[in-house]
């Protein structure tokens, strides 16, 4: 475990080695997808997810470029807050629909927390919406 205040030391080879197993996989996914038959719901939820790698890896590779440039990194950064605010969008709205339809209920874990969650937030975005009178 890295101390406090320093980064761990990161294996770029084994990264590599997993990215390109990883691409291999999803290529291997493709061809399953267009031959088979299953939920819609399921591939609905994997193209979320492939989207959520795909926009953080397109992020990750600008800012290692601004990086190299000596250019600011950090400009990235609002990007990937814009991104988390799309998908926490969509989700919510996915978790409505599944409330209304009755897929999610008082039995799914987790729901407490997410109700906390979703209050904190509501309260933490209120400022900046002010009610007009």
């Amino acid at each position: 475990m890295a101390q406090s205040g320093t980064q761990p030391k990161v294996d770029t080879q084994s990264i590599s080695e997993r990215l390109k197993r990883a691409t291999s996989e999803l290529y291997e996914l493709e061809q399953l997808v267009l031959s088979g038959s299953f939920s819609p719901r399921v591939l609905s939820e994997f193209r979320s997810a492939v989207d959520n790698v795909r926009q953080t890896s397109w992020a990750v590779q600008q800012w290692i470029g601004l990086q190299e440039q000596s250019r600011d990194p950090y400009s990235v950064m609002n990007i990937l807050s814009t991104e988390r605010v799309r998908r926490a969008t969509e989700i919510n709205k996915d978790l409505a629909m599944d409330l209304q339809s009755l897929e999610v209920g008082l039995e799914t874990g987790g729901l407490k927390e997410l109700f906390r969650a979703v209050t904190d937030l509501q309260e933490s975005l209120a400022p900046l919406f002010p009610k007009k009178s």
